[in-house]
């Protein structure tokens, strides 16, 4: 059976899929404009306009436009085909039915060429030309007093002997290097003075490293590394920097330096009076590493002292707290403000084990969770707020409190919840229902009153006590019976 529509169907630019006209074995009478069918004596698909049934009667729908490469393309009826010119050519409409393909000029000039420079495109055209020169055949070379003829293809070799390097290092470019280290070792005197030698520097880069130097100008640096003991003769080694690295070499003015930071005790000293001076106003005298140990307590600059603390300079004329270390010897007992020696008394609830404090076992306690769907929590603590007691206790409600429920409930629903009512008046497309459940969370259906069967109407939630039913035909007296049901 059909399901009843008294409304139109919007959808939305959405497509209708899968389906097919009212298929009819003669056309009906009863008819509206823009109405289809399929006609299945006739075997044609009519559709209804003021004057009748019309037949759609086929034609050209669609061509496939094709091409050596890229994908089909399906044109439609009134379709626009573009023949577009692809690379170096132009499509013109020339007339009726006629598209002309045409080659693009390109800016090389028409005429003849002479040893010519030519530049193509990836299409084969010339897209640049020039005249060029004639090119050589061949040429000679010359060391002042010898001449070799060089021919086309000749290939030329640059000989070299030690103590030179050729390279052939770019295109038309060849690069001669002296390479020193190449020579075979000589023994030489020095005189000290005007002896010269080229040597490597290795500051330098390149063909610069080959220097002349006199023999009195070479750094030790220049040199390897000795590979035995180095001897001096006695001499002294001066202008030698402060070492930076463990095997460094010390100068004695750096060794007398350091060992002039050591710990050095000074006497004692009286925190109350601040006898020596030693935080009102320092004599600059004192000393990185001096040590005095506290015979008086009493504040050291901000720092409460006690007798056996040690206070050791850690630089020369100290001037603030942080310019010293403070090591205390003892500790006096913790105060609300002060940190020291504390005790926790295990009466307060409290467990002292290996030095570590916690909250007391309680006895008859077992950790987990009370309280739930039927079940409420029963806590008992004592005084100092700690729980010594946790239980379940079930949920009892007195058969008295609960009355006619399900009756209740029903009465409640049917008064508060749904509204019913009939529409239909053999003249009306529209009906306007009063439901009166204050919201616009209601749900609305509507059935036939004589066939039972579910119908679709154009359904409005105008406000929150009305909705309004629109067909698209008239309804019958009390055809149709609308239940609303508000959703709480």
């Amino acid at each position: 059976m059909a399901i009843n529509y008294f409304s139109g169907i919007a959808l939305n630019n959405n497509e209708l899929e899968t389906f097919k006209v009212d298929n009819v074995s003669s056309d009906p009478t009863v008819t509206g404009v823009g109405q289809m069918i399929y006609n299945t004596t006739t075997n044609q698909l009519k559709y209804h306009r003021n004057d009748g049934w019309q037949v759609i009667t086929p034609g050209m729908t669609s061509w496939v436009l094709s091409a050596d490469s890229g994908s089909n393309q399906t044109i439609v009826d009134g379709g626009l085909v573009d023949i577009a010119g692809g690379t170096a050519l132009t499509s013109v409409v020339s007339a009726t039915n006629t598209v002309t393909v045409n080659l693009d000029d390109t800016a090389v000039t028409p005429g003849s060429y002479t040893y010519a420079s030519l530049t193509v495109d990836q299409q084969g055209r010339l897209t640049a030309a020039s005249s060029g020169i004639q090119p050589i055949t061949g040429f000679t070379i010359s060391d002042g007093s010898n001449t070799q003829a060089i021919g086309n293809g000749d290939t030329i070799t640059f000989a070299h002997n030690t103590g030179l390097d050729v390279v052939d290092s770019a295109t038309d470019t060849v690069t001669i290097n002296l390479q020193l280290q190449d020579l075979s070792d000589m023994t030489q005197t020095w005189d000290g003075s005007s002896d010269e030698f080229i040597v490597l520097d290795n500051s330098e880069s390149g063909s610069a490293k080959q220097k002349r130097k006199q023999s009195n100008g070479i750094s030790l640096s220049s040199f390897a590394a000795p590979s035995a003991d180095l001897s001096i003769g006695s001499n002294k080694l001066t202008n030698v920097s402060d070492p930076t690295a463990a095997q460094d070499a010390a100068t004695k003015a750096y060794v007398d330096t350091t060992t002039a930071g050591g710990v050095v005790f000074q006497g004692g000293y009286n925190a109350a009076t601040n006898t020596p001076d030693l935080d009102s106003s320092p004599s600059s005298a004192i000393k990185k590493g001096w040590m005095y140990t506290v015979t008086v307590a009493g504040n050291f600059f901000t720092e409460a002292v006690e007798v056996g603390d040690v206070l050791i300079s850690k630089v020369d004329s100290p001037t603030t707290l942080a310019d010293w270390t403070t090591v205390q010897n003892n500790i006096d007992v913790a105060t609300a403000t002060v940190k020291g020696i504390a005790n926790f008394p295990t009466a307060g609830g409290l467990t002292v084990a290996a030095g570590a404090v916690s909250v007391a076992t309680q006895s008859g306690l077992t950790a987990g969770t009370y309280g739930d769907a039927d079940t409420v929590s029963q806590i008992t603590v004592d005084a100092k707020g700690i729980v010594t007691g946790a239980a379940g206790v079930d949920i009892s409600i007195t058969a008295s409190k609960v009355s006619d429920f399900c009756t209740a409930v029903e009465a409640c629903i049917d008064s508060g919840l749904t509204a019913v009512a009939n529409i239909g008046n053999n003249s009306a497309t529209s009906y306007v229902v009063n439901h009166g459940l204050g919201t616009r969370d209601v749900i609305v259906q509507i059935y036939d009153n004589t066939t039972y069967d579910t119908i679709y109407a154009d359904t409005v939630r105008t406000d929150a006590n009305n909705v309004t039913i629109t067909t698209t035909s008239v309804l019958a007296t009390n055809a149709a019976r609308v239940l609303i049901t508000a959703v709480s």
